[in-house]
């Protein structure tokens, strides 16, 4: 690898890991395979740096890089669960999540229990901290639906946090 492609992976590691990992840790729910995804995610970029094509933001490259690799990691999730479950074996118990308030464990139980068009909004928005124009270029889609799931998702949450404080 060329020592200026090396000096600018690693900057760009530095400003988005942070950003990257809290996505992940949204995606999954498990600080352990959060830190496996956002590894294999800057592995992905890595391989695949010189064939960025300058279209769009190299971030929201990354964080479509980010996304795909959920997505695989789900899908094997969903794969090793049948077979563990074909098999009769007892599933593995996933790791417990940090103890937090009680606020904001509404708040994630709510965020748990949305749309997932809703739900990767937010989190891309908030988690990853992306632009709006960011997330629209990732998912393909127009700003204003971005905006319009955001809202629609953030108003579930508070109509469902409201529900559950009466």
């Amino acid at each position: 690898m060329k020592i200026g492609i090396d000096r600018e992976f690693a900057r760009f590691w530095e400003q988005t890991w942070g950003p990257v990992k809290a996505y992940m840790v949204c995606a999954c729910g498990n600080r352990s395979d959060a830190d496996d995804l956002a590894q294999e995610c800057y592995l992905r970029a890595l391989q695949n740096w010189d064939r960025f094509d300058g279209r769009g933001s190299r971030r929201g490259w990354l964080f479509t890089i980010a996304r795909n690799t959920r997505a695989d990691w789900l899908r094997k999730q969903i794969r090793e669960t049948r077979a563990t479950k074909t098999a009769g074996k007892p599933e593995a118990g996933e790791e417990s999540p940090a103890p937090c308030s009680d606020d904001v464990e509404v708040v994630w139980r709510a965020i748990e229990g949305l749309e997932a068009e809703h739900r990767e909004v937010i989190y891309l928005r908030f988690a990853a901290d992306l632009s709006y124009a960011e997330i629209a270029a990732m998912l393909g889609v127009p700003i204003g639906t971005v905006r319009s799931r955001l809202h629609r998702g953030l108003k579930a949450v508070r109509e469902r946090t409201r529900e559950r404080e009466r």
